[in-house]
């Protein structure tokens, strides 16, 4: 039997959640049973990491308005030469244009994918009634829509309507092997970052509204309080990056602080944390939370979306509420200072990962979708 041939509509090229499940994506499918391409829309780090494991990404720009003819024709035009028997797109721009697209290409199966619900968006009541709006009417193009967390589908099945025989929930997953802390170097990067042996509060993520960094920091501050020691590691860039570094200086976190930016040595990074955070209000299936549970990482985070469905708090992590940097110092501190319930936690999570967010089960699950599409079924 031929290869089937599966095209991706990358989000952005930048390095995120959307970003790093399309990579996990593209490192673990069998080539033998799939040939794939990637389409993004701008150049960017994405783009090296594919190439560099040998996937064709083409560049096809689906900036400007909302409802823009141009990119438009510019995807079909480039459907058309890949002629994919799937396509399957990512976040809510990329879905909508994809979708449409795909029809006009004629491509047998479209399937979309969410990251984020749509109804969390950080933009404006207006710009998100115009998603929500495109987002319903092109639903019906799609195959089948994929949700990386139950709370996703949810929202869709109950506030978009979408009929639930449409939805499937496909959670992401992370590699047990490289994320494996019997090998991962936490000192290495302690010193890199002068860190030095106390405790690190750690956070991993994009700088944006979503992630609320500013949060975090007021977090850590309060926490201090309570270990006077302790260090922050932060891991990430994004467009608020001067702010966030403009925050640690106000409250006077400063030299407390170790701005790390984006990194390839994750698995390193976790492992140089005494606790990681997350401090979101809004998430689907953020990876780092997986990562950070793969690698017996005591976890803080806010209790929004996904999140819930793989943190139970007080077994494998704590929750708190989103927007009270309060509550989440006091969860903080209660791990700073308790590092016995800290490792069993930790330890909790990691057979969590192991049980039930894999990349091996990711994978198995979305081939075995692509394999049924192609064969006339359903999801």
């Amino acid at each position: 039997m031929r290869r089937l041939r599966v095209a991706h509509v990358a989000e952005s090229a930048g390095w995120a959640g959307g970003e790093v499940y399309l990579w996990e994506l593209a490192r673990a499918l069998d080539r033998k049973r799939f040939e794939l391409a990637v389409i993004a829309p701008e150049a960017g780090p994405l783009l090296a990491r594919l190439e560099a494991i040998g996937v064709p990404v083409t560049v096809v720009s689906l900036g400007g308005p909302l409802v823009s003819p141009s990119p438009l024709r510019d995807l079909t035009r480039r459907l058309r030469a890949l002629r994919p028997d799937i396509v399957q797109s990512h976040g809510a721009r990329t879905n909508f244009y994809a979708r449409l697209a795909c029809w006009l290409a004629g491509v047998p199966h479209h399937v979309s994918t969410i990251h984020n619900s749509l109804w969390d968006y950080p933009v404006g009541a207006p710009r998100r009634a115009a998603y929500l709006a495109a987002d319903r009417l092109t639903a019906r193009l799609s195959s089948v829509i994929v949700c990386v967390a139950q709370s996703l589908a949810a929202d869709l099945v109950e506030r978009s309507r979408v009929p639930a025989r449409r939805v499937v929930v496909i959670p992401n997953g992370v590699d047990l092997v490289r994320f494996d802390p019997a090998v991962a170097d936490g000192a290495r990067v302690r010193r890199e970052f002068a860190l030095g042996d106390g405790s690190v509060v750690g956070i991993i993520g994009r700088m944006t509204p979503q992630k609320s960094h500013a949060d975090f920091l007021r977090a850590f501050a309060l926490a201090r309080r309570r270990a006077p020691g302790a260090r922050a590691l932060v891991v990430g860039e994004g467009p608020l990056r001067s702010a966030v570094e403009a925050e640690a200086r106000a409250l006077g976190l400063a030299s407390a602080c170790g701005f790390a930016g984006v990194r390839d040595d994750i698995p390193d990074c976790l492992a140089a944390m005494s606790v990681v955070a997350l401090s979101s209000v809004s998430e689907g299936l953020p990876f780092v939370v997986l990562e950070a549970l793969a690698m017996a990482r005591p976890l803080v985070a806010t209790a929004v979306n996904g999140v819930t469905e793989v943190v139970e708090h007080g077994v494998n992590g704590l929750l708190v509420p989103p927007r009270q940097p309060a509550a989440l110092a006091d969860a903080l501190g209660a791990l700073l200072g308790d590092p016995v319930r800290a490792s069993a936690l930790g330890t909790a999570g990691r057979k969590t990962v192991e049980a039930r967010f894999s990349l091996a089960t990711m994978i198995a699950r979305v081939s075995d979708l692509y394999e049924r599409l192609a064969a006339g079924g359903g999801a």
